[in-house]
């Protein structure tokens, strides 16, 4: 016979009481979850992972208001407290109010030791209603840490606004030859440079207010060269650092301390430059290889000259009109197109600095309020002509040019001259010159006129001023084209 198999004993599982059932719930999830009563105080069973988000380990009894006092900003308890009270009032739709929660994704702040705060996490909280019949009896509240995924959420923002950014940049020098990007970089650089050095010694030095100067001079070289190169980029972030020099100069006893707004203008600056120069490291070659059509090259040309005539006179008070109907850009060769633009810069410089008056005085004499400079070209087989042409004050520059050419610098009768080697780009933007000071404007246009002809001479040009009537004077320069 076989023996008979009887089937194992059915061992009934331990019978688990609700009360136990959710404390062991609300000790595994990873959730923070609390109930609230109609009073908005915290009831006795929560989950044990609220107390690490919350940071505070007595919650049961307490308003949800109060634990959160300190952590948040103080509008939000408040909006906090009115949500709330919402969430009670069995008229008012949850979709309507869920609008009013300020703790979604909020930002909550933990207490150090030594005072203060050492650390934040974003929490988001939500709620919902639990009904009695008509009325809401209590609220549940599930809390989550939501911190990596914002973290994520803004790191690919940056990501996208700085990508943003950077087209934006390209689109904004990619119609800039790369010899004039190269030297606006260099130049860019030498003043950051020397900025950084004056800074350095700022809190030790007594002559702050001189160093301030030093600052809006080269700020203004660095916003005069990218205005000309249409850089609107470097343009606007040089006003905003003016603008902050201007404000510590009309302070009463700055101190070194005074500028640190400078120095965090100073390394925002640096860190635009670098980030500029990489991005043309990056596209030289492509404008090696293709570069933007004549049309567009020449536009570049009218829109530099125009761009120096309406920052240089809106700077000096003054009010001019462009008028370039026969300059014929296009037609000038491309490796002549820099040393034209040089000449055209000088020349309309000094136009502004020294012959064009300013509105009040134009009037007084009788002239429109609004001065005009006209430039025209004439393109012949083996050179190029330009004319300036201006109707501004005559008898001064007359009067200036007998002086200089009659008088030197230590009362021979050699003219004067500057330094040939003086940088273009330090001339671009000055202060106004005083009217009343003869022999300073003498020195200064003296000056200027050198640089002009160290140029001239650089690329064997020649320059005539001639007065072609009471009203109007006339620059013509004449250079070899390039081949």
């Amino acid at each position: 016979m076989s023996a008979m198999t009887h089937p194992a004993p059915t061992i009934a599982p331990p019978r688990i009481g609700l009360y136990q059932m959710t404390d062991t719930l609300l000790r595994s999830v990873d959730t923070g979850i609390f109930f609230l009563n109609p009073e908005l105080v915290v009831q006795e069973r929560y989950s044990r992972r609220l107390t690490e988000l919350l940071g505070a380990d007595a919650i049961a009894g307490r308003p949800l208001t109060e634990l959160l006092e300190h952590r948040v900003p103080e509008q939000a308890i408040n909006g906090t407290r009115e949500y709330l009270e919402a969430l009670f009032r069995a008229d008012l739709d949850v979709e309507t109010i869920e609008e009013l929660n300020p703790l979604r994704g909020i930002e909550v702040v933990y207490d150090a030791h030594w005072g203060g705060w050492d650390a934040s996490r974003h929490l988001d909280f939500r709620f919902e209603r639990i009904w009695n019949g008509d009325s809401v009896a209590a609220a549940i509240g599930l809390v989550e840490d939501v911190s990596e995924r914002r973290a994520t959420t803004v790191r690919l923002a940056e990501m996208a606004d700085h990508t943003r950014k950077q087209m934006e940049w390209l689109v904004n020098i990619i119609h800039v030859e790369p010899e004039l990007l190269r030297e606006f970089f260099t130049g860019m650089r030498r003043e950051l440079s020397r900025m950084d050095g004056l800074l350095r010694d700022a809190r030790e030095s007594g002559r702050l207010q001189a160093i301030l100067e030093s600052f809006r001079h080269g700020l203004y070289i660095i916003k005069g060269n990218a205005s000309l190169l249409d850089l609107t980029v470097f343009t606007e972030r040089t006003a905003g650092f003016l603008n902050v020099i201007a404000d510590l100069k009309e302070r009463d006893g700055i101190s070194g301390s005074d500028f640190v707004p400078v120095a965090v203008q100073l390394g925002g600056l640096t860190t635009l430059l670098n980030e500029f120069e990489a991005i043309f490291g990056r596209i030289q070659e492509y404008h090696h290889h293709f570069r933007a059509k004549r049309s567009f090259e020449s536009k570049q040309l009218v829109s530099a000259v125009e761009n120096l005539i309406q920052d240089l006179s809106s700077q000096l008070g003054k009010q001019v009109q462009f008028d370039y109907t026969d300059l014929d850009a296009l037609s000038i060769p491309y490796a002549s197109r820099r040393t034209v633009r040089d000449i055209l810069f000088l020349l309309v410089r000094n136009t502004i600095l020294y012959g064009i008056e300013d509105p009040a005085t134009r009037k007084t004499g009788n002239k429109s309020p609004v001065a005009t400079i006209k430039i025209s070209s004439l393109i012949e087989e083996k050179t190029i002509r330009l004319v300036l042409r201006h109707d501004g004050r005559i008898v001064r520059i007359e009067r200036l040019l007998e002086k200089m050419l009659s008088e030197g610098a230590d009362g021979s009768s050699e003219p004067r001259r500057a330094d040939e080697g003086l940088q273009i780009t330090h001339l671009l933007l000055v202060p106004n010159l005083p009217e009343h000071d003869e022999e300073q404007m003498l020195d200064n246009y003296s000056m200027d006129m050198d640089a002009l002809r160290a140029k001239l001479r650089e690329h064997r040009g020649r320059l005539k001023i001639s007065f072609t009537s009471e009203q109007c004077c006339e620059f013509t320069v004449t250079l070899p084209i390039k081949r």
